[in-house]
């Protein structure tokens, strides 16, 4: 990958370590005290050379590439660098920040240096793979532009970094959380369509009703004479399908509705039933797999950001 140009800083370490050889300084000349000279010329001479070991500690060093990891709301986004140091010389104290990111369809802005605060190094003529974390904004899509990669080795005085455009899109998706109970499991096999009225086989009974959940299946009748509400149950067919219509859980704000649905998702992966999704003008056909959750948990990380942008 591409980089810009390195480039060098003083840091904030100067605010003490100046006055303290101007101190130093005053100190030499009202005494005449040549001890206090040596040590002052050392301690000068050693923060000049500094500055070539700082920017030589970078000008080895290669992005050759870069992943970021979509996540849920509420988690630590995962960035994968890829680095080498071709010249043969070790590369110290490695430090990460992003820089210049657009917030995409969301609209608050994410902090921008990686958590934990942790340095890394890069073993002379090596490859490796490196893995820092971010703080997750609000759900919706993002813009990664660009890496900053800095260092301040050896003496803290100078930091050096430069700059790699990446350019890529990651998803912050809504936080799974809600009902565990399933909304309702279909046989497989029916010839409707998804999002059909068209029910199993056998009539297996009612449950009570869970709220957020479709009301295709609402017993009318027993509510009707005054009974709560419930849910027909049927079975039949050789398997189970889920299928998801957001339009029909009124009753939960969008938020609540997006992260149920999250959880609904992620609950069908982990028991293998396939499902569908209608998100407003967003239809996803029956399916199941990393594919299709990807697909299904990037709809929901964009739904409705796009109108509120507008009607802000």
């Amino acid at each position: 990958m591409k980089r810009e140009a390195i480039r060098l800083r003083p840091t904030g370490l100067w605010l003490v370590f100046g006055p303290i050889l101007m101190c130093m300084l005053f100190a030499a000349v009202n005494y005449s005290n040549n001890l206090v000279y040596a040590v002052l010329y050392l301690v000068a001479s050693l923060s000049f050379i500094s500055i070539f070991h700082t920017w030589r500690n970078l000008a080895s060093l290669r992005v050759e590439h870069f992943r970021v990891h979509s996540a849920f709301a509420g988690e630590d986004i995962r960035v994968e660098i890829y680095m080498s140091a071709p010249a043969g010389k070790p590369v110290f104290g490695l430090n990460f920040a992003r820089l210049g990111e657009e917030t995409g369809l969301s609209r608050r802005p994410a902090p921008l240096i990686a958590r934990g605060g942790r340095t890394f190094r890069v073993h002379a003529g090596d490859s490796c793979s490196v893995e820092v974390t971010f703080p997750t904004p609000r759900r919706g899509m993002y813009r990664f532009e660009t890496l900053l990669v800095k260092s301040s080795y050896p003496f803290g005085l100078f930091a050096a970094s430069f700059r790699v455009p990446v350019d890529t899109v990651y998803y912050v998706y809504p936080q799974p959380k809600g009902k565990d109970l399933w909304p309702e499991l279909h046989p497989s096999g029916d010839n409707g369509s998804p999002f059909s009225t068209k029910p199993g086989d056998d009539f297996s009974g009612v449950r009570a009703y869970m709220p957020g959940e479709s009301l295709r299946h609402v017993d009318w009748k027993a509510y009707a004479r005054g009974r709560p509400l419930s849910i027909k149950q049927f079975t039949g067919g050789d398997g189970r399908e889920l299928w998801l219509d957001a339009a029909e859980m009124t009753r939960l704000p969008l938020e609540d509705r997006l992260s149920q649905l999250s959880l609904w998702i992620v609950n069908a992966e982990k028991a293998e039933i396939p499902y569908a999704l209608k998100l407003g003008r967003t239809t996803l056909p029956l399916g199941l797999g990393v594919e299709q959750s990807r697909r299904a948990l990037e709809a929901l990380a964009v739904a409705g950001i796009g109108s509120e942008k507008r009607g802000a």
